[in-house]
């Protein structure tokens, strides 16, 4: 009998959760939360545009036929073949400065020089570490050439000649191919073969006359400031192949996301910060800024058919805005050029107040209070707002302190 009574007591303290709440003075419907303290970071949201950087024009300095291109979208890192002539591959490597003279021993140093040299290293053509100066091209270099060269099925010459290989800042990505398969470029096959071109027993004996190209642009990378004023080609063959053509539209293989924000929000982007990127279909991928403009640009604006200058929809001028640029901590393979929304942090709030959003309630009077559980009464607070964040909100007040019970609506 005993035992009987003692558990019918607990059962009744226990009660239902439904009674439990109304002996708290919480109808049904309505939770409680705690007051704390949490940081508040309010974001404001920018569009913008997924893509790639680095755009570079890749061209051809040879002659031959084209027998190889990529695909768009391939990727081309060091030692890779870009496109091939006659079979015979155009390979990428890294550099800042574009090749602009064949390079054999007894060349001037030159940036160029330093450049082969580094990638003949890294790419394992100097497996005895013969090559001690990368500013000079000497025996070492030169044999580090040959071992390159036949690995690439190149006549081994020890000389690279203008062309044969690309510098570029680092592995391609293809955007657009101007070229064909079975297309010569200026000059054709009529034209002289560099010497260290590797023989072909195929190639008729019978040429075909000249193909003219009055239309061929020079490549921006080739000009008068980039060279010294005395510089002469080194062959025929190096001056046919100074005009080239362009074959390959590249980019950079980061995908990075461009911004446009307004002038005074400026202050919202900085060097090194994370941010949210909001991806099309509702997908999320963590950013970080790498470079802030520090010049504002603004739309030309437009004139009406009087001359005079045409006004925006909203009748005011177009704000001027700063260039953002982020790169994607992981990439996003088949996006190219999508539209993408990024979270810039607008303002931070440190260990402040807080309680949910759905706990903030108008008064009668204009203002907002929230309903707290003291020794089981309901009593009401006036409150003052201050920062909405991430579904919470930012209390001051008369008695507000942390710990409180406050009751929320759902």
């Amino acid at each position: 009998m005993a035992a009987l009574a003692a558990a019918v007591i607990v059962l009744a303290q226990a009660g239902s959760p439904h009674d439990a709440s109304a002996a708290m003075g919480v109808p049904a419907g309505e939770t409680t939360a705690m007051l704390t303290r949490r940081t508040l970071t309010e974001h404001s949201t920018v569009d913008g545009t997924l893509g790639y950087g680095g755009t570079l024009e890749l061209y051809d300095r040879l002659s031959g036929t084209f027998t190889w291109l990529p695909a768009v979208g391939a990727v081309i890192q060091r030692g890779g073949a870009l496109f091939r002539l006659d079979n015979l591959p155009v390979v990428l490597m890294y550099g800042s400065v574009p090749a602009y003279r064949t390079l054999k021993e007894g060349v001037g140093e030159g940036p160029d020089v330093t450049e082969l040299n580094r990638n003949l290293i890294d790419l394992g053509f100097d497996p005895y570490g013969a090559i001690s100066d990368v500013n000079d091209f000497n025996e070492a270099t030169a044999a580090a050439v040959r071992r390159w060269q036949k690995s690439e099925g190149l006549a081994q010459t020890g000389e690279v000649e203008l062309g044969r290989i690309v510098f570029a800042p680092g592995a391609r990505r293809a955007t657009e191919v101007h070229v064909t398969l079975g297309q010569d470029p200026p000059g054709g096959k009529d034209s002289k073969r560099p010497a260290s071109r590797a023989p072909e027993s195929n190639e008729p004996a019978a040429k075909k006359p000249a193909k003219k190209n009055p239309g061929r642009k020079r490549p921006s990378h080739v000009s008068a400031s980039k060279e010294p004023a005395s510089k002469e080609p080194d062959s025929e063959d190096e001056a046919e192949a100074g005009a080239g053509m362009v074959v390959l539209s590249t980019t950079a293989t980061q995908q990075l996301v461009q911004l446009k924000v307004k002038a005074e929000q400026q202050s919202l982007a900085h060097v090194g910060e994370s941010a949210p990127v909001l991806l099309p279909g509702g997908g999320q991928v963590q950013g970080r800024i790498i470079a802030v403009g520090s010049v504002a640009e603004s739309k030309e604006a437009e004139k009406s058919p009087n001359g005079e200058k045409a006004e925006s929809q909203n009748g005011e001028a177009e704000a001027a805005t700063i260039a953002v640029t982020l790169a994607l901590a992981h990439p996003l393979a088949r996006l190219d050029e999508a539209p993408v929304s990024v979270e810039l942090v607008k303002s931070v709030r440190r260990a402040v107040l807080t309680v949910p959003a759905t706990a903030l309630t108008a008064t009668a009077a204009g203002g907002y209070a929230i309903e707290v559980l003291q020794d089981n009464r309901r009593v009401e607070l006036a409150v003052t707002p201050g920062m909405f964040a991430d579904g919470y909100v930012q209390v001051e007040g008369a008695g507000v302190h942390e710990g409180l019970t406050v009751i929320e609506s759902e």
